[in-house]
């Protein structure tokens, strides 16, 4: 009877699945404060540069959003969770990806318009060191909240920043593989 008990109980408790990529583990469903529902895995993929892992990145999304158009809309809340995979960057080199991350996924005549919102953006990042985690808090009212490695940095409002904060992911410019995979669970199970 004791063992009965036992196995009902376990089945009964439930399970955190996780998809492990790029030898990072990421959890199926999270928790964001401020958002008043679980978000879903929709998928992980690393980003290569130059055939060397540059970074791995996870997109996760209310079960509601069913496309890119509908997220980058900028009323769906979502986290991308970053991990730097290269041994180490240093502050300059960091701040010239982002801002030649921002210069390709904008275009020129957007960047005019949220530069200075890049400028901030880039002020909160320093140096990039393997295994560094950014999380990037996306929630329609507050705007984009920035953690790195479990500490707040930065906090940036703006529908058409994030749009392009997002696009360097899953915008056109993003390589397609990659931007495909973050996109694999979106709007399903």
């Amino acid at each position: 009877m004791f063992v009965l008990r036992a196995l009902l109980l376990l089945l009964l408790v439930p399970t955190v699945n996780a998809a492990a990529v790029g030898g990072h583990e990421f959890a199926e469903r999270i928790t964001v404060p401020g958002v008043g529902s679980n978000l879903r895995l929709s998928g992980a993929a690393v980003l290569d540069r130059n055939f060397v892992p540059f970074y791995t990145a996870a997109l996760y999304l209310p079960a509601s959003v069913r496309n890119t158009d509908q997220l980058l809309s900028g009323l769906s809340p979502y986290r991308i969770t970053l991990i730097w995979d290269i041994p180490a960057l240093d502050a300059g080199h960091v701040d010239d990806y982002w801002r030649k991350a921002f210069a390709e996924s904008a275009g020129p005549e957007k960047l005019a318009r949220i530069k200075s919102g890049v400028e901030r953006f880039v002020d909160v990042f320093g140096a990039a060191r393997n295994g560094q985690v950014i999380l990037f808090d996306y929630i329609p009212d507050a705007g984009m909240r920035i953690f790195v490695d479990d500490k707040p940095a930065g906090q940036l409002a703006g529908v058409e920043f994030n749009t392009a904060l997002l696009s360097i992911w899953l915008g056109d410019k993003a390589p397609r593989e990659f931007r495909e995979t973050l996109m694999t669970k979106m709007g399903g199970e």
